[in-house]
């Protein structure tokens, strides 16, 4: 074993409630009492991002048990309380298999729904519970920020861009108008930009922020539409190759494969929610294994570039002890029970990762 700790960045898929299993793989990354290995970064979109950003907070501001202890009060935030909540929950869980199966459910937009606006607000104070927006604001505007920094995605629904908010927003180069489109300028951190990420448009009201300090106002949505999570991001920068990271560990929510018969207008519409989430992280691995032949060829200078091995730990949902299996509507259910299942197999399934993480490669130098 190397003296020198693996530089290892954590890559957290979106993915509602089924992202409770993220929570229970940080909290064993962090459980470690003597690690080989550094966690530098921390990637995230919608309840990966949530999650992410806990992680990071904890660290940033305490140490690895206070981490543990606010993803676990985060989920327990998200999770019911009271039989008038579990109704609710009930509720909209049936909802959304009505709408999965074709049935005809009369709709509301978000924008004039009063129960979307309250589980905004209450996603919010879960984690306004565990990050302290001034703090937050505090640490953002750190000059040189240490260890682990934060990405977190979302989509410009009015710009229809990939944006990325981080604890370290680099100053915004001169944009040329005709081109702005394709020009990425990560944007400062917050409490609303992880909302945004976690704004699911037909759910939830998208995020509305400014697109530069006294800009005009975009809308922001769901990252699920967007770098689910950000992957190559973490290659970009900085210039020196020894300060990227060795190793992306990916928290995979939606199914790579899925075997079975799509027939039914369910069973499709579970499969394109997986499909609509996991195909930009394809294109996102495609990338980081294109930079690695690139470095091996020659192309790219190893003083600023280094291959980056790429390793998977994927929600098993047949291992789980409770309801199982996991479709879309149950992405929106917030049983406590559920949430502690979840978080419980992410334990489980981390603790074998940490015990082989060869075993678990999916791309990169072994």
């Amino acid at each position: 074993m190397s003296d020198v700790p693996t530089r290892v960045a954590v890559a957290c898929q979106g993915g509602g409630s089924h992202t409770a299993f993220t929570a229970g793989v940080l909290r064993r990354l962090l459980d470690e009492p003597a690690p080989d290995y550094d966690l530098t970064a921390f990637t995230g979109t919608s309840g990966g991002a949530l999650c992410a950003l806990v992680a990071w907070y904890g660290l940033r501001t305490a140490d690895a048990a206070t981490a543990r202890r606010g993803l676990a009060g985060l989920w327990t935030d998200v999770g019911t309380r009271g039989p008038v909540d579990s109704l609710v929950n009930f509720g909209v869980v049936s909802l959304a298999r009505l709408l999965d199966g074709g049935f005809p459910v009369a709709q509301i937009s978000p924008a004039y729904n009063a129960g979307a606006r309250m589980a905004t607000r209450r996603l919010r104070n879960a984690i306004e519970a565990q990050v302290d927006p001034a703090v937050l604001a505090d640490l953002v505007a750190e000059d040189d920020p240490p260890s682990p920094k934060l990405l977190v995605s979302a989509v410009d629904a009015t710009d229809g861009t990939f944006e990325i908010f981080t604890d370290r927003p680099a100053e915004s180069p001169a944009v040329d108008p005709e081109t702005a489109w394709l020009e990425e300028r990560p944007k400062p951190l917050s409490v609303d930009a992880v909302l945004a990420s976690a704004a699911v448009p037909t759910v939830f009201e998208g995020v509305r922020l400014p697109d530069d300090p006294g800009g005009p106002v975009h809308e922001y949505w769901d990252g699920l539409f967007s770098q689910n999570p950000p992957v190559r991001n973490l290659l970009d920068g900085p210039d020196r190759a020894g300060a990227k990271p060795d190793e992306i560990w990916l928290v995979r929510i939606n199914p790579r494969v899925k075997r079975g018969d799509f027939s039914t207008l369910a069973a499709i519409a579970d499969r394109r929610n997986e499909l609509a989430g996991s195909l930009s992280l394809a294109q996102e691995l495609h990338f980081v294994e294109q930079v690695n032949g690139w470095i091996e060829d020659g192309v790219l200078p190893r003083e600023r570039y280094k291959p980056v091995t790429v390793r998977e730990i994927e929600l098993d949902e047949s291992r789980l002890d409770g309801d199982r299996p996991l479709r879309t509507a149950s992405k929106f259910d917030r049983r406590a029970s559920f949430l502690e299942d979840l978080m419980a197999l992410g334990e489980r399934q981390a603790d074998e990762f940490l015990a082989d993480r060869d075993a678990h490669r999916l791309l990169g130098p072994a």
